[in-house]
């Protein structure tokens, strides 16, 4: 019996939609793959006590990180929707396995801006946010912001758990051997999942998504007297027609300009919580005030998503999060004042995150969001690459990051207008009727 039967029967017979196993496996790939990343800035007091580098090497190393991974991120999005999700992070986890191991030699700058900036944005691209996403987008369609919900919560376990691990661990064993280890260990669990659990589309094993027969699909004559949710356009556009859109370029402008506030934020937490008294092998509970609280809010911002409309709860959870960023450059002073804007800004920045990909399936659909998605990933990295520069020369400049706060209220005022100027078409259910007719 050939393996595809084998399958088949196995589908046949189980009542749980694959879709779900899907989910399951990108949790845990997005529960490693961001430590790519957010590595350097929890070893970066270890590095800085051995080598003596400045801030700006950091902020540099981000920068060229982001710049690297905007255009990777393009790349890899057109692989998910070319080759298939399984084997562009089955790469991607090869890739960070080598850069991971590499940075744990690294003693001049220029190696961490080559390894940072270079070979684990490469494979950060092909194992976060763009291929995790638009492969949960290509398995669910209606229930698509709360699958996406369960699969950023590992985004959130990973950093709370992983991240002051390795803060911890370097102040006992050293950065370079908590590095090479980390290099190991992610890389095995991205390897063995995409191997083993990621399948490309539904259809690649005889399936719809959201696990629908062929008959409940939207078009089909059971369907056709079905309302069509005002929040959903089911025209597949090509990326030609997206680009041309004034809806894609909105969102465009949204997601990039997002990256200057969330990236400067991400690439100096520590050192911030390390000026204002921590030391740096318990910096680490910085990420845990940030992470825990955004676990229930990004299943909760899907499923709101869902239930009421991804357009508005992202401008109202954008919002919120322009106020938590005023009151950090209010309110800031100490540790305490410090530890609860984290856990105010991972009550409410982390919700969005459910929400963009899903969002961007229902303006144009599912059959290019790859390539739609890593588009909108090139702005977030080349306009997001401004953060980590400009948070760290105002810290230089003025000793302290709340003119950064100032600076990432103003980028979410930006991002709430773009999306409010966000318009569905106007199309009535008789014309949609009339079209799946003929």
């Amino acid at each position: 019996m050939k393996k595809d039967d084998i399958e088949k029967q196995i589908l046949d017979r189980s009542k749980i939609f694959y879709g779900w196993w899907i989910v399951c496996g990108v949790f845990f790939v997005a529960a490693v793959a961001p430590t790519g990343r957010y590595i350097l800035s929890a070893l970066f007091p270890f590095i800085q006590g051995e080598t003596g580098w400045s801030r700006q090497v950091l902020g540099i190393a981000f920068s060229i990180h982001f710049w690297v991974y905007g255009f990777m991120a393009v790349l890899a999005g057109r692989m998910v929707d070319s080759l298939g999700g399984k084997i562009t992070i089955f790469i991607g986890g090869a890739l960070l396995f080598v850069g991971l191991a590499l940075l744990s030699l690294a003693n001049q700058v220029w190696h961490i801006y080559l390894v940072f900036g270079g070979i684990l944005s490469a494979g950060l691209s092909m194992t976060f946010f763009v291929p995790d996403l638009t492969l949960i987008r290509k398995w669910f369609t209606k229930r698509s912001g709360m699958a996406t919900g369960f699969v950023t919560v590992g985004i959130s376990l990973g950093l709370a758990l992983i991240i002051p691990t390795i803060t911890h661990l370097s102040a006992h064993f050293g950065w370079r051997r908590v590095c090479l280890t980390s290099g190991i260990s992610i890389g095995a669990v991205i390897i063995l999942v995409s191997f083993f659990v990621l399948k490309n589309t539904p259809e690649s094993m005889g399936l719809m998504p959201d696990g629908e027969k062929n008959e409940d699909m939207p078009g089909t004559k059971r369907n056709e007297t079905k309302e069509l949710s005002p929040n959903t356009n089911h025209k597949e556009w090509t990326v030609s027609s997206s680009i041309r859109s004034f809806n894609f370029w909105n969102l465009f402008i949204a997601y990039s300009v997002m990256g200057i506030a969330l990236q400067g934020l991400m690439a100096h937490i520590f050192m911030w919580g390390v000026d204002l008294g921590l030391s740096p092998s318990k910096s680490g509970i910085i990420m845990i005030a940030l992470a825990i609280p955004s676990i229930p809010l990004r299943i909760i911002g899907g499923w709101l998503g869902d239930r009421f409309g991804k357009q508005k709860v992202l401008v109202w959870f954008n919002i919120f999060t322009a106020a938590v960023w005023f009151f950090g450059w209010y309110c800031i002073s100490d540790i305490t004042s410090f530890i609860i804007f984290a856990i105010l800004m991972g009550s409410c920045y982390t919700a969005p995150m459910s929400l963009y990909t899903p969002f961007l399936g229902d303006l144009f659909g599912r059959i290019s969001i790859g390539t739609l998605m890593g588009i909108l990933t090139l702005g977030h990295g080349l306009v997001g690459s401004l953060g980590p520069i400009s948070w760290g020369w105002i810290a230089d400049q003025t000793g302290s990051y709340r003119g950064a706060c100032i600076l990432s209220a103003f980028c979410y005022l930006i991002i709430v207008t773009s999306l409010l100027l966000i318009k569905f078409p106007k199309v009535s259910v008789s014309a949609k009727l009339c079209k799946a007719r003929q």
